[in-house]
């Protein structure tokens, strides 16, 4: 990552229910092949054998050789609700090439930038922290891994199956503001919630979103929806993947924002409640409010496979695979645009004055709005 990058100024209630009154707006029925029930098993049980199976009959994964310098994964990258830890999945490569003893998931100080603890856990990958602040959700593959802070096992969650073509694999996770649920979604086709209420973990409903809809998860402010949407996969040709909204109590109410047009490459709910489509061709950021009025922000170059982060208040950050950073305050209408960056994933501090970024080989750093701060490597 570039310490110091170029920078250049640019001038600058229920939203299921306000979304479904959206002229652009429809639902469809729930379609798809009936799928399993998950389940809930605590440390004292071993996870199935067949959990560990990604690669159906007929598919050829291809194999990339262990690299000294890739030190992590690039699919899970959170800070906690207070702010004062960030979390992020090492690569097994190092360890592959007995350059390192193990490898986990490594907890940074935010404050100081140092490593606070490695976390051995089954699942490596996306990561959620529970709103508390005392556990985290980690997913890879077929499972989700509940753990405390200290790494203590709480819970194994098992139900995302093998998918059709595809490698089996947990994309996303998201605990419901208040934390009594927790959403998954996966390359087999389906998000499913997961109750975890108190000290509790129960299987719940199970969605089939549309295809290409699976990448991404978010709930909104007051919990009472969860958008759908974005992927990690596109070709030329690819038919449009616009967000779809769900009510998560019921699992019903599937609502697909046609209005949003474009392949969908990330989205997020913001603290008012709006949710922000970053689409490609056309490149565009759409706001949707939660009264369903839409507008459009600012976007860098290229939005193809590009990474979006959406505050808690008014800012948004988008970085393009051509290292370009696009900063904007919804509140003032300011963007900034800073050059040179090279970061895998993003989010923002609580409070919106830090932007922490992710590396798979430089590890994490932190921007303040002037300068770049590198953490420590474990």
């Amino acid at each position: 990552m570039t310490a110091f990058p170029r920078r250049r100024w640019l001038l600058g209630t229920s939203a299921l229910s306000a979304a479904l009154l959206l002229p652009g707006c429809g639902s469809i029925p729930f379609l798809g092949r009936r799928h399993e029930p998950g389940s809930c098993l605590p440390p004292s049980e071993e996870i199935p054998d067949e959990v560990h199976e990604t690669v159906p009959d007929g598919v050829r994964a291809g194999v990339t050789e262990p690299s000294p310098d890739r030190r992590f994964l690039t699919s899970g990258f959170a800070v906690s609700p207070d702010g004062t830890l960030l979390a992020a999945c090492e690569s097994y490569d190092r360890w592959a090439l007995d350059l390192a003893d193990s490898y986990g998931v490594i907890l940074w100080d935010t404050a100081s930038g140092e490593v606070v603890r490695r976390i051995s856990a089954p699942a490596q990958g996306a990561i959620a922290w529970h709103p508390d602040g005392t556990r985290l959700a980690i997913a890879g593959g077929r499972h989700i891994t509940i753990v405390d802070v200290e790494g203590e096992l709480q819970w194994n969650l098992i139900g995302h199956e093998l998918p059709r073509g595809r490698i089996a694999n947990v994309l996303d996770v998201a605990y419901s503001p208040e934390g009594t649920q927790l959403a998954s979604t996966s390359t087999d086709g389906t998000v499913r919630l997961w109750d975890m209420s108190g000290q509790q973990c129960a299987a719940g409903h199970i969605l089939a979103p549309g295809r290409r809809s699976e990448a991404r998860v978010s709930y909104s402010p007051d919990g009472s929806v969860l958008a759908v949407g974005a992927t990690a996969t596109w070709g030329e040709g690819d038919a449009d993947n616009p967000p779809e909204l769900w009510d998560p109590a019921s699992g019903d109410g599937r609502t697909v924002l046609r209005d949003v047009h474009g392949i969908v490459f990330g989205l997020g709910h913001s603290g008012d409640g709006s949710l922000l489509a970053l689409t490609h061709g056309p490149d565009s950021l759409t706001v949707i409010d939660p009264d369903g009025t839409m507008s459009e922000g600012p976007v860098t170059a290229s939005t193809q496979f590009a990474e979006l982060a959406v505050g808690s208040g008014s800012r948004v950050a988008i970085h393009s695979g051509e290292g370009e950073l696009m900063i904007w305050d919804r509140a003032t209408g300011d963007q900034m645009l800073l050059e040179d960056v090279s970061l895998d994933r993003m989010c923002w501090s609580p409070d919106e004055s830090v932007l922490y970024a992710l590396h798979h080989e430089s590890g994490a750093a932190a921007w303040d709005g002037q300068d770049w701060r590198q953490f420590e490597l474990p």
